[in-house]
């Protein structure tokens, strides 16, 4: 590997004494690992440059099956430094990163950087919000292929009926005749909410106001569509909803 490219810094660990290990996600390579030599004791070329969550040029060379490129230069195209100074913003973000990372493997995830950059963009400019939870997350299910299936009942493929519920397992919306004992009960307000932000355009968010508690139902639903995805639980999402 050798290029330019831009990149969100998903997370940074430490390799030995000198070097930093980095995880990002651009739009030519998608998600991918890199190595920083000598960057912890580097006085004028990665200084704070290399923060989490912020967006680079990174500058690319070597790198094989097994063994991650080195990053020769990172030139500092947005810091989201509000990501870091506030506590909210700092565990969406988090979030958010862990998501993406989580989603999509080495190689992949080109789809998701437009998503992830709008939504690190609207997060430092607004701060963290349900309404920025649930549509990113709408979003990177979509982007990852795991889109919920939400226009017509999952088992006959009718157009659902209410009362309506949400299969899990299906992974979308069933009708009242459809319904098993495993499904989760969904209102029709959320089963909207849901709807409009899969194809809600992030110009417009600013905008939008749904009721809270058609919101927060759908956040329920995504979060544990999600969990159940992964097969696991989410770190940092464990700490957000502490938060809020």
């Amino acid at each position: 590997m050798r290029g330019v490219t831009e990149a969100i810094i998903l997370h940074q660990g430490h390799v030995g004494e000198k070097d930093v290990y980095l995880v990002l996600l651009s739009p030519r390579w998608g998600r991918l690992s890199a190595v920083a030599k000598g960057a912890r004791r580097s006085k004028r070329r990665f200084v704070n440059v290399l923060e989490p969550y912020s967006l680079i040029r990174a500058h690319l060379r070597g790198g094989r099956a097994t063994l991650p490129p080195f990053l020769d230069q990172a030139d500092l195209l947005e810091p989201y430094e509000l990501l870091r100074l506030d506590p909210r913003r700092y565990v969406m973000a988090a979030y958010f990163a862990e998501l993406t990372e989580s989603f999509f493997r080495p190689g992949t995830g080109q789809e998701a950087y437009p998503l992830l950059r709008r939504a690190f963009e609207e997060l430092h400019r607004a701060g963290s919000s349900p309404l920025l939870k649930t549509l990113f997350e709408l979003q990177l299910l979509q982007a990852a292929g795991f889109a919920p299936r939400l226009e017509h009942c999952v088992r006959c493929q009718k157009e659902p009926e209410a009362p309506f519920s949400f299969s899990l397992a299906d992974g979308g919306v069933v009708c009242a005749r459809c319904r098993r004992e495993e499904d989760r009960p969904l209102s029709g307000a959320a089963l909207a909410v849901l709807r409009h932000f899969g194809r809600l355009s992030w110009d417009v968010l600013p905008r939008v106001r749904p009721k809270e508690e058609s919101l927060s139902e759908a956040g329920r639903i995504l979060e544990i569509f999600l969990k159940r995805i992964l097969d696991r639980e989410i770190n940092a999402l464990r700490v957000l909803k502490e938060m809020f």
